[in-house]
């Protein structure tokens, strides 16, 4: 057998040197990846939760609204003087479908104390979905409930206009009268 050289000894170590390099970086490249899955999991769970709050924050903001513009809509029609007209009752039964549907959509929101540390991503993306599709839905209702009381709050203003006009003309036919002073 021949002695073996110092280049064996180099070849043999830079080797093992390698060897131990690979497989610890293959181990990092396993534990990075699990980590990353295990942060998407946490940003899916992170995302769901925001979309619920804002959900429930808009039930509560949606009812305040409707029950803001059926006040203000009553009020409307009664100093127009078509109270108990069929806008009224189109309005009444318009505002009955929509309480209906929020309040269906409040039952489907799940409550707050919910862990969702047992679902998948796949399963977290559908609830996230079903989320986005509940927020899309409450934000058309808040819309169209602002725009009602933006409806209201001009005629409102027409009406106090036409008050207004027709006190001045009714002053300006009144005779003068003098006070003594």
């Amino acid at each position: 057998m021949t002695n073996p050289s110092w280049t064996d000894f180099a070849g043999v170590v830079t080797g093992v040197v390698g060897m131990v390099t690979g497989i610890s970086g293959a181990v990092m490249g396993y534990l990075g990846y699990r980590r990353s899955n295990q942060i998407k999991a946490l940003d899916l769970r992170l995302s769901l939760r925001k979309d619920l709050g804002e959900a429930r924050e808009s039930i509560t903001t949606l009812r305040q609204l409707m029950a803001d513009a059926e006040g203000s809509r009553k009020e409307t029609l009664a100093a127009r003087g078509i109270s108990r007209s069929s806008a009224m009752v189109f309005w009444e039964q318009s505002l009955a479908t929509d309480l209906a549907e929020v309040t269906r959509i409040a039952a489907v929101i799940p409550r707050e104390g919910i862990d969702f540390a047992a679902m998948s991503e796949k399963q977290l993306e559908s609830e996230i979905i079903a989320a986005h599709k509940i927020k899309t839905s409450l934000s058309t209702l808040i819309e169209k409930y602002r725009g009602e009381l933006a409806v209201d709050a001009d005629l409102r203003r027409q009406i106090g206009q036409q008050a207004t006009a027709m006190a001045a003309a009714r002053m300006s036919q009144s005779p003068q009268r003098n006070f003594p002073g």
